[in-house]
């Protein structure tokens, strides 16, 4: 064994932590006494605790040193050993031992600094650490002449000159190094001029000691020994182990130096600064890897720390982190396994019952089995918590997640906890059950809750709460069925004015007996009582509510609120066929009817029949071209067949009176038709009786309505029923005078432009269905145009949704070919051009004024007269002021259009042209003349407007037919033509499609080419842009197109009448 291994690193290997700790602290406390070697042996006293001293003593050896004490501790290295051997390392006791007996030398680099070397350098540097407070201090002394230095300006300025006078004259390295000391005490130094010494700042020496370890000789002031500098850096170590004392941590500072294999324990190395990495060790000065500033003050005191409870865990997340950033640590593997695991602690919540069947509750979080109270106060947060586990020796820390804390007692509050004085917290019985059967199940796998008392007070019945309807037609009334509300809980029936009393008091649990709390859909049921405000219900004393059956719309609002609906059968057949448009048994076609069906036309025939035997009324609303008539004479036929012969009276636009007789001819042969029309219809008022279909027009109703109001119809039948959309207008008052068992309205666009068409439509079929005009109104127009209530747009949808059979081409008729729509973009000529804009300066200039006047709403009849000027001048300026425009007598529009149909009419295509300006169609039909191309022609004037219709189908030689919007935009079937043109787009793209399903409808069999002829540059052109952004401002009660005109903003009314 080596001298070397009998150090302090020999001491710790050999004692246990605790020995080695407390025999360092007794070294440092100098316990030691009475202490001397002899012969092999170095023997000693050690204050006791329990007696006087205890008796040591080593035994050296050549390879080993033994130790032997009189204390009650059974291990060789006791504390009592460790601290006489540091004794005997300091006295370098076993050395002198080992030289005296076997002749060895010894060397103490540490201590004996001298140098053999002769110095090569001119001065000598006094060291001194103590002299000035916050200051190290250095005197510089003439080696040659022994005297103090008290200028060093006037020797840098000689080394200067005598490089300038010698170019050869050069210093030796020390010499230089002086120079750099020089210059740096002159840089960061003040000077002391009387005793020569040189201040410098504590916190500016670091430079220096690195200046001063190059120097040839530096000496202690105090003890005037050499001071040997380094650059070779010592690591301070931290190590953390787990104490013998139970919930300890021990800490341990030592100094791992690069040139010796040694252990120093923390006091061993003196620091100069708190702030400089530089130490000292007897009479060696060296950098070190940490300032000790870095370093908390509770660790640096001493080489050894016992931390407990909070405090380990304080150092642990907080201190070592940030130690392990500036210094090596090493951590046990115990601790190390355990320390830094983050693990939420579990939410405890301790439930019981107070006085006034409140709930009460405290929280507490459980942290690896500890438990600690949430805590409002701050102080009052340990912020670590102390975890000890006898059974395997282990004890760690947790550190407590206060956010975490803070967050789930925010969640009990969210609960609607009320925090009492002390931390815990009260729930009142209401909260308490919703608590209790909802919030605990989804608290997850972080909460446990736990009860002192018996909880079951507060649950829920096993049987959920069911509210349940029984609905069955009314005997007491033939039009009407009765809802009977009640409540169900298990076998428990609950009368509906006990529930509606609970939730008028805002309770929204009630005891059920001993069976527990139900809880009673509040929202559910006030929902269902506004509904059946809407849809007009009665209530009776017996909870019965009774409702007219064609409120049946009202069973779906009440199956979408989750009520149990309990149907009689009879009542369940009805609800069935009516909710689902189809009809349950098979049901036969009449025999007198001459069709091939298709299937959804069989479809609408069934709804037909379906509320014909209900005595309900309703709108076939199909696509234009969907045989609407075909189904509509159908039910007619069976009415006939099953019920014996009554007249029915069908009233239709005067252009489609003879399709109405044509079709009954075609389909139905075995129906007598009267059509009334002209002055000799008069003499047939008495007829009607006798005839199964009466056919006559709106125009004539009006007029015959004192002879028609006294007949009683099976049916009255409205095509095209928008004709009465107007609930004002005679017609309207007219229709609704008539007097029949069962109403039909026929109609590809039940609304148009506004939701009160609706209304007036269903006032004609069932007056009431929708309430008065005002009710009606206020109920869903309101809401829903201005506000764009979803809610009540939907009540409105689920009330019509029964009495209203809609289907698409796209849907039902999809051996339909192609239809292609297309826009013609035509040019104003030059002349053309400058009418147009001449009457734009005047007309909005006038139209501006009365808006500002007026206002908008009160200005837009203002804005429809101004638009259709300016349209005029796009179809030809002729139909603007025939008197005034002789010098404008071109079209740009009209020019392209005379292109299109002499191509189209080459090709062998045939073609619809509707214009709603008649007189634009005398100028298209005067060039027709001129060019001699073949023609028919339709408006509201034509007399003979079937002969026309007829005439343009059978003859193939005739290619194109001139139509008036209006007399000829609706019912009329024309299907030998495939191109459409629309020569002046109208404002609702309603009435275009319905104009264009003149040719595309059923039986048409090539592809339709629609074209919409639009100016360039002009309101046309700024409109049909609006049209395409506003389409999808659709009426989502019934898919139909609003007229463009009816929302027009401020914004859009100065963009159309604006100037590209």
């Amino acid at each position: 064994m080596s001298t070397t291994e009998f150090n302090y690193k020999f001491i710790k290997e050999h004692a246990t932590p605790g020995s080695w700790r407390r025999g360092y602290e007794y070294h440092l406390k100098d316990m030691v006494y009475d202490n001397y070697p002899e012969k092999n042996f170095y023997m000693g006293k050690v204050k006791g605790n329990f007696q006087d001293h205890y008796n040591t003593d080593l035994i050296f050896k050549k390879n080993k040193v033994e130790a032997r004490c009189n204390c009650p501790l059974k291990e060789e290295w006791c504390k009592h050993a460790v601290a006489v051997a540091l004794k005997a390392i300091d006295e370098h006791a076993y050395e002198d031992w080992l030289e005296t007996k076997f002749g060895m030398e010894f060397d103490f680099p540490d201590e004996n600094t001298t140098t053999e070397v002769n110095p090569q350098g001119n001065y000598i540097f006094h060291f001194n650490p103590k002299r000035k407070a916050n200051f190290f201090s250095v005197l510089v002394r003439s080696r040659e002449t022994g005297k103090v230095v008290r200028q060093i300006e006037p020797i840098l300025r000689t080394v200067i000159e005598a490089q300038k006078q010698d170019p050869n004259f050069e210093l030796n390295n020390s010499q230089k190094v002086e120079l750099l000391i020089f210059q740096q005490l002159l840089k960061i130094s003040r000077q002391d001029k009387k005793a020569g010494w040189y201040d410098i700042p504590i916190a500016k020496f670091g430079p220096m000691f690195s200046l001063l370890s190059k120097a040839d000789e530096v000496l202690d002031e105090k003890t005037k020994e050499r001071l040997k500098f380094t650059d070779q850096e010592w690591k301070l170590v931290l190590y953390v182990n787990v104490s013998n004392t139970p919930g300890t941590l021990l800490l341990s500072l030592e100094w791992q130096r690069p040139d010796k294999d040694d252990v120093y324990p923390f006091e061993e190395v003196r620091y100069f600064s708190r702030h400089l990495k530089w130490g000292r060790y007897k009479n060696i000065i060296f950098p070190t890897n940490v300032a000790i500033q870095s370093i908390p003050q509770n660790i640096s005191k001493s080489s050894f720390t016992d931390l407990k409870d909070a405090e380990g865990g304080k150092f642990i997340y907080e201190d070592l982190p940030k130690l392990r950033q500036v210094m090596d640590v090493i951590v046990d593997e115990k601790i190390s396994k355990l320390m830094l695991e983050e693990r939420p602690p579990v939410n405890v919540v301790t439930m019981g019952i107070d006085y006034d069947q409140s709930l009460k509750a405290s929280l507490d979080f459980e942290y690896d089995g500890v438990r600690v109270p949430y805590s409002k106060s701050t102080s009052d947060k340990v912020p670590y918590i102390t975890v000890k586990k006898p059974d395997e020796d282990i004890i760690y820390w947790v550190k407590r997640n206060i956010k975490h804390e803070n967050e789930a007692y925010a969640m009990l509050l969210a609960c609607k906890f009320v925090p009492m004085q002390t931390n815990n917290l009260a729930l009142e019985k209401e909260n308490a059950i919703d608590f209790y059967n909802y919030y605990l199940k989804q608290a997850g796998s972080g909460w446990r809750f736990e009860e002192k008392d018996d909880m079951s007070f507060f649950k829920l019945m096993d049987d959920p709460f069911r509210l349940c309807a029984k609905i069955d037609f009314s005997d007491e009334q033939p039009d009407s069925f009765d809802i009977f509300i009640y409540g169900q809980a298990g076998d428990e029936v609950i009368d509906f004015d006990e529930i509606y009393d609970t939730i008028q008091s805002d309770e929204k649990y009630a005891r059920i007996r001993s069976l527990g709390f139900v809880e009673y859909p509040a929202q559910n049921i006030y929902s269902m009582m506004r509904s059946f405000n809407s849809f007009d219900v009665y209530r009776n004393p017996d909870n019965r509510f009774t409702v007219k059956t064609y409120r049946a719309g009202l069973i779906n609002e009440l199956k979408n609120l989750g009520i149990e609906l309990i149907l009689s059968d009879r009542f369940k057949t009805f609800w069935e066929q009516m909710s689902t448009f189809s009809t349950v048994e098979e049901l036969t076609l009449p025999q007198g009817i001459n069709a091939e069906f298709r299937e959804y036309q069989l479809k609408g025939f069934g709804w037909l029949w379906f509320m014909y035997k209900y005595g309900l009324n309703g709108i076939l609303a199909d696509d234009m071209g969907l045989g609407k008539t075909l189904q509509a004479l159908t039910v007619l036929q069976k009415a006939k067949e099953e019920d014996g012969s009554m007249p029915t009276l069908v009233i239709a636009p005067t252009t489609v009176v003879f399709n109405w007789e044509s079709e009954i001819q075609k389909f139905a042969p075995t129906l007598s038709c009267l059509k009334l029309q002209g002055g000799e219809r008069k003499q047939f008022f008495k007829k009607i009786p006798e005839y199964d279909v009466v056919i006559t027009s709106y125009a004539l109703v009006r007029r015959d309505i004192e002879k028609l109001k006294d007949i009683n119809f099976r049916y009255i039948i409205l095509d095209e029923s928008q004709n009465i959309k107007n609930a004002t207008s005679q017609t309207a008052q007219a229709v609704k005078q008539l007097n029949s068992m069962h109403k039909l309205a026929l109609s590809g666009t039940p609304i148009e432009n506004k939701l009160e068409e609706l209304w007036s439509v269903f006032d004609f079929l069932m007056p009431g269905f929708l309430f008065s005009m005002a009710d009606f109104n206020s109920r869903y127009v309101n809401p829903i145009m201005e506000r764009q209530d979803k809610i009540v747009e939907k009540r409105l949808k689920l009330q019509i949704y029964p009495f209203i059979l809609r289907r698409m081409k796209r849907d039902v008729a999809k051996d339909l070919p192609d239809k292609v729509e297309n826009i013609a973009y035509c040019e104003l000529t030059d002349e053309q051009k400058d009418f147009y804009l001449q009457v734009l300066d005047s007309t909005k200039e006038e139209l501006f004024k009365s808006i500002e006047q007026n206002g908008l709403e009160k200005s837009r009849l203002s804005i429809f007269s101004a638009l259709l000027r300016m349209r005029q001048i796009c179809c030809h300026p002729r139909l603007y002021d025939k008197k005034n425009v002789k010098n404008v007598i071109s079209s740009g529009k009209f020019e392209k259009l005379k292109v299109m149909l002499e191509e189209i009419v080459s090709e062998g295509h045939r073609i619809l042209l509707f214009s709603q300006f008649v007189d634009m169609l005398d100028i298209v039909k005067a060039w027709l003349e001129k060019t001699g191309i073949k023609y028919e022609y339709l408006t509201g004037k034509t007399k003979d407007r079937q002969g026309a219709v007829e005439r343009f189908n059978n003859d193939p030689t005739i290619p194109i037919f001139l139509i008036s919007l209006k007399a000829g935009g609706t019912g009329l079937n024309l299907t030998g033509a495939d191109y459409v043109i629309h020569y002046d787009p109208w404002w609702n793209p309603a009435v275009e499609d319905q104009a264009t399903d003149r040719a595309y409808r059923i039986g048409q069999k090539k592809k339709v080419f629609v074209y919409r002829l639009i100016t360039r540059n002009t309101v046309e052109e700024k409109i049909q842009k609006l049209k395409t952004i506003k389409r999808n401002l659709v009426d989502s009660v019934i898919s139909v197109d609003r007229n463009i005109t009816k929302s027009l903003t401020m914004d859009d009314i100065r963009e159309i009448f604006s100037v590209d």
